[in-house]
């Protein structure tokens, strides 16, 4: 039974209670994200280094599209978009000239 016949974000009743489980749940996945993307920003960080140390690009974009493409695979064509993200946020700022 819904809690209001005429409310379509309504929630069975006896469901409601779980909402706040279900939201401390997906707080700490996306906490989760942000420390692996936090994590993979500063792997990024080190690749890009060693790179140019090595007289290579800061950027490599045959990488950048695999990556892009696995996202994509796990997610479908929204996946471009977060795989583009993420990519920009490790990306970090350019260096000074």
């Amino acid at each position: 039974m819904l809690t209001s016949p005429t409310d379509s974000s309504a929630v069975p009743a006896g469901e409601a209670e779980i909402i706040p489980l279900l939201r401390t749940q997906i707080d700490a996945i996306d906490a989760g994200i942000a420390r692996l993307v936090a994590e993979r920003s500063r792997l990024s960080s080190r690749i890009q280094a060693a790179r140019i140390a090595a007289g290579g690009v800061r950027v490599e974009l045959g990488r950048e599209r695999l990556v892009v493409d696995g996202y994509r695979q796990t997610l479908g064509e929204d996946g471009v978009a977060l795989g583009n993200a993420v990519l920009r946020l490790c990306r970090g700022p350019l260096p000074s000239a």
